[in-house]
């Protein structure tokens, strides 16, 4: 009798510690699922229009995708867990890239950032400065502030500040690669 007490009270303890720790692993422990290839495409298709994906590899958790457009070939590395494009180098520069002659082309080192964070070039079919500015002109007039190259959320953004009129100025977040207003904030 004792040793069926000792044996029972066993057993309810062991049960009462594994439905424990089942139901932290379901509700409390939680992982996110690494993107899918089709996810990753889609991704870069939507910060990268017009650009033909050419290759794209899965290493452990990131995906290696190399993309071409009418400047070159370019090689992008996407987090798998956080949906994340963490790095853009340029692999192969087309010759004719920029409008000019074959060979008269300034060429960049492959993969150093600019020295100068105001001067930083935007990437392949990312919108210039200028052209972030007028879309920020044709939703508030006004005159241009500051305009500053940011990033929001692993998205690339324009940062436009307008001066309207002495007490009020607006800041405008627009998405560098499609050109969409994220936000609008007055001061």
């Amino acid at each position: 009798m004792k040793n069926t007490k000792r044996f029972l009270l066993l057993t309810t303890g062991a049960f009462i510690v594994v439905s424990g720790v089942a139901l932290f692993y379901l509700f409390f422990h939680k992982t996110e699922a690494l993107a899918s290839e089709t996810e990753v495409r889609e991704l870069v298709e939507s910060q990268y229009r017009g650009s033909l994906i050419t290759s794209m590899h899965q290493k452990d958790e990131t995906y290696e995708v190399f993309i071409e457009n009418d400047m070159g070939e370019y090689q992008l590395m996407v987090d798998g867990r956080s949906r994340e494009i963490t790095s853009l180098k340029l692999v192969n520069r087309k010759e004719d890239a920029g409008g000019g002659k074959p060979g008269t082309d300034k060429q960049e080192p492959v993969g150093e950032e600019p020295q100068d964070p105001a001067e930083e070039k935007p990437a392949p079919s990312m919108l210039s400065r200028d052209e972030a500015i007028e879309i920020a002109l044709n939703e508030v007039p006004g005159k241009v502030d500051d305009v500053e190259l940011d990033e929001d959320d692993g998205v690339k953004v324009y940062e436009v500040e307008i001066e309207v009129d002495e007490d009020s100025e607006a800041t405008i977040i627009i998405n560098a690669y499609t050109g969409e207003i994220l936000s609008l904030t007055w001061d």
